[in-house]
C-alpha cells in the first residue's frame, strides 16, 4: 500500500445498507449516495445492478467484494480511498459489515485515518427481534455460529446461560439441523424463526424448540432469523437447604475442593461462600 501524501484528503468510506427484499425499503440517502461516489463494491455485482437500475442510478463503477476476495481486495479498496475517491460498499442484503465481509475493510480504513460512514437501513435483525415475543429489553446478537465443533459448542452454551434474548443468522439447509442441536443442549425453550422479512412469504414461525425440531414443521426455504428465549430465572437455594447440601458432601467424605465446585453448581453462590460454608461445616463436625 503506497505511503498517504500529506496534503492529500482522502475519500469516504460509506457503509450503504440495501433492501433485504422488498426494493422499497432502502434510503432516498442510501440512493443519493449510490449515485455519487466513484466506486461500489458489491457483494454480487449482478444482484446489485438489478437494484440500482430498478432505482435509476447512474453509478460510475461497481466491482466483486465478497468473503472469497476481500483480502486480495483490501489493498485496491484503500488506494481507491486514499486517492481522494469515495467508495460505498453493499452487500447482497441488508447492513454492510454485520456478518459479512465489510468489517476487514473498516478496520483497514480505520488504520488508514480514513473516515467511515455507516447509513442506517435495512437488516433482518431487528424486525425479526421486535416481532418475535421474546423482546423485552437488552439481547445479544451472535450472527452465524461458527461451523467448528469446539467453538460451535461453546457458543451454544453462551447461549444456554444468557440472560438475554438471542439473535441468530442461519441458512435453510442447516435450520432443522439447528433446532436439534439447540434442543438437545438448552431444552424446551421458546423460539421464533423469521423466514423471508419483508418478502411475499415473510413468515414468524413462534413456538418451542421441543416443537420445532420435528421433521417438516419448518419450511425450509428463504434466510432464517432464529429468536431465543433468555435463560429461565432460576430459583435461589435457602440457607437451610446449603447446609443440608454441605453437610451431605461432608458425610460423602468428597474433599473440600470438589465439595466447593459442586455446592458453587448446583446453589449459583460464589466460591469464598461456598468455601467458607463448608469449612465451618467440618469445624462444626469436629
Amino acid at each position: 500500500m503506497k505511503a498517504r501524501n500529506e496534503n492529500q484528503t482522502a475519500g469516504s468510506l460509506y457503509l450503504v445498507p440495501v433492501p433485504i427484499g422488498n426494493l422499497r425499503d432502502i434510503t432516498l440517502r442510501a440512493l443519493e449516495v449510490l449515485s455519487g461516489v466513484e466506486l461500489i463494491a458489491a457483494e454480487d455485482t449482478r444482484t446489485t445492478s438489478f437494484l440500482l437500475n430498478h432505482h435509476g442510478i447512474a453509478y460510475q463503477e461497481l466491482i466483486s467484494y465478497h468473503k472469497f476476495n476481500e483480502r486480495a481486495r483490501i489493498n485496491f479498496l484503500i488506494e481507491h480511498l486514499l486517492s481522494g475517491k469515495d467508495l460505498a460498499v453493499v452487500s447482497d442484503a441488508g447492513t454492510p459489515a454485520l456478518s459479512d465481509p465489510a468489517s476487514i475493510l473498516v478496520d483497514a480504513a480505520i488504520e488508514a485515518n480514513i473516515t467511515v460512514i455507516a447509513l442506517p437501513g435495512a437488516s433482518a435483525l431487528l424486525p425479526a427481534l421486535t416481532a418475535s415475543g421474546l423482546n423485552d429489553g437488552p439481547f445479544l446478537f451472535l450472527g452465524f455460529l461458527p461451523t467448528k465443533a469446539k467453538l460451535r459448542d461453546q457458543a451454544i452454551g453462551q447461549i444456554k446461560s444468557s440472560p438475554y434474548p438471542i439473535v441468530l443468522y442461519e441458512a435453510p439447509h442447516r435450520i432443522e439441523k439447528l433446532m436439534v442441536e439447540l434442543e438437545q443442549v438448552l431444552g424446551d425453550r421458546k423460539v421464533c424463526l423469521a423466514r423471508e422479512i419483508t418478502k411475499l412469504h415473510e413468515e414468524y414461525i413462534r413456538g418451542t424448540l421441543k416443537e420445532l425440531k420435528e421433521p417438516g414443521k419448518i419450511k425450509t426455504k428463504g434466510e432464517f432469523v432464529v429468536v431465543i428465549d433468555k435463560a429461565p430465572e432460576m430459583a435461589e437455594p435457602n440457607s437451610h437447604q446449603i447446609e443440608q447440601l454441605a453437610t451431605l458432601l461432608k458425610q460423602e467424605k468428597i474433599s473440600i475442593s470438589t465439595a466447593t465446585k459442586i455446592l458453587m453448581q448446583v446453589t449459583g453462590i460464589k466460591r469464598n461462600q461456598a468455601y467458607n460454608i463448608l469449612l465451618d461445616n467440618e469445624h462444626e463436625a469436629d
